[in-house]
């Protein structure tokens, strides 16, 4: 099953995808600038895994989904 056969085939479909931070930004950075994108409602919010650095990925990515 692909992500667009949950959808509606005539809508289009928005969604965000975001990076773990490093480990000196913190998780809160991402909460902060996706409370402020809420308003644009995407379908879906994907995380990418490994984007943060060895070591970083797999705590916070996990924590982030």
């Amino acid at each position: 099953m692909n992500i667009a056969d949950l959808f509606e085939k005539d809508k289009t479909i928005f969604s965000f995808e975001v990076f773990p931070p490093k480990k000196e930004s913190g998780i809160e950075t991402i909460y902060s600038t996706l409370e402020q994108l809420k308003d644009l409602q995407p379908d879906f919010i994907s995380v990418t895994y490994g984007a943060g650095g060895v070591g970083v990925a797999n705590a916070t990515t996990i924590d982030l989904c």
